[in-house]
């Protein structure tokens, strides 16, 4: 009989966590202090607190985990701060453009982007999020290949890379490309959920294994997952050219999730090994729905130091209300329904469901 060990807790001390946070440049505590309201101050504390419960201690399921597998240095508000080039917002360059790749712009595809695009300016709060027309894979002209596991086509990122750093609007502050194509990003790799150009600002995520087909939560993976409770409820019905692919609620949370972990690749912000948060790598679907909604306190600030917003006004719209939910009055088709932003319902439609 197989038998399961416990997960093992991957964690740094107070001390280092702290030093993470706020630093030991004085210039840079002295930023933190000016950055930050006392209370706000407190609630970033929770990073470096023994007896925390606002933020998660990293687990290692497994010896093929992320961790383990890409060992790295662990990247912290210092190392952050070093290697930022020459501050690149400017009035002129205040968009996010998600690029969407043969991704069907009908209600149903229409409702997944105006969803993501409420996501993403809900959590980079401050900028602008602007959808642009749909291509055709077949225009970028990229390589392909048969799926390990199942019968679609695999698209590289390259091609898809190289289109999008070419067709780059001007008033861009970074491009997205959105598939709902499986991607790789050579031979060797049967998959990646996503990949991004240094140095470019664009990068193109896919969501093809989030889907109700092959969204098939192992044990464990609801442990950091709080939608996890709608994955069996219904199931939207997402189409491009090729295909159909449904998603539940858990795993349109997961679309939003890479599609903001790409996102702050390209603003600048590397991988986070300190505590839970969206910045961890992902090798396998159960690693990526393990992965928090959000950021730890660490990659806070660094978001913080980019955009400049405050703390408050930012979790009241990536945070959910209280209380019941309200239906859409428009039979679920609305622009800004229960699963939008506006009154900060950021990641859960009505009972768990949203609404396409």
């Amino acid at each position: 009989m197989l038998q399961c060990r416990p997960a093992q807790e991957f964690s740094f001390g107070p001390r280092a966590l702290k030093e993470a946070l706020v630093s030991s440049d004085p210039t840079l505590r002295r930023l933190y202090a000016s950055a930050f309201t006392p209370a706000e101050r407190l609630f970033l504390a929770e990073a470096y607190n023994p007896q925390r419960t606002l933020f998660c201690t990293l687990l290692i399921h497994t010896a093929f985990d992320w961790l383990l597998s890409r060992p790295e240095a662990p990247e912290d508000f210092q190392t952050f701060h070093a290697s930022l080039p020459p501050r690149r917002q400017s009035p002129a360059r205040k968009h996010i453009y998600l690029q969407p790749i043969d991704l069907s712009e009908g209600p149903a595809g229409g409702a997944l982007l105006e969803y993501l695009r409420d996501c993403t300016e809900a959590f980079f709060l401050g900028l602008q999020v602007r959808c642009l027309p749909s291509v055709a894979a077949a225009s970028i002209h990229c390589s392909s290949r048969p799926s390990q596991d199942s019968d679609r086509l695999q698209l590289h990122t390259d091609g898809i890379l190289s289109f999008l750093k070419s067709s780059k609007p001007g008033d861009a502050l970074c491009v997205l490309g959105l598939t709902l194509s499986d991607l790789y990003p050579c031979e060797a790799w049967s998959f990646t959920f996503g990949k991004f150009l240094p140095g470019h600002e664009v990068g193109v995520c896919s969501f093809a294994r989030f889907s109700g087909e092959l969204l098939q939560p192992g044990p464990g993976a609801s442990e950091a997952a709080p939608v996890q409770a709608a994955a069996d409820g219904p199931e939207t019905p997402v189409q491009d050219p090729g295909q159909t692919l449904c998603f539940s609620a858990l795993g349109l949370a997961q679309c939003c999730k890479v599609t903001c972990h790409e996102l702050c690749h390209l603003l600048g912000l590397g991988s986070c090994r300190w505590l839970g948060c969206i910045m961890q790598g992902a090798l396998s679907l159960e690693e990526a729905l393990r992965r928090p909604l959000d950021l730890c306190p660490i990659c806070l600030r660094k978001l913080q130091h980019i955009l400049g917003f405050k703390l408050i006004d930012r979790y009241k719209r990536v945070a959910p209300e209280p209380g019941p939910r309200r239906a859409p009055s428009n039979g679920g088709r609305g622009r800004r329904g229960a699963g939008g932003t506006k009154g900060g319902r950021l990641f859960s439609g009505k009972d768990g469901k949203y609404p396409l």
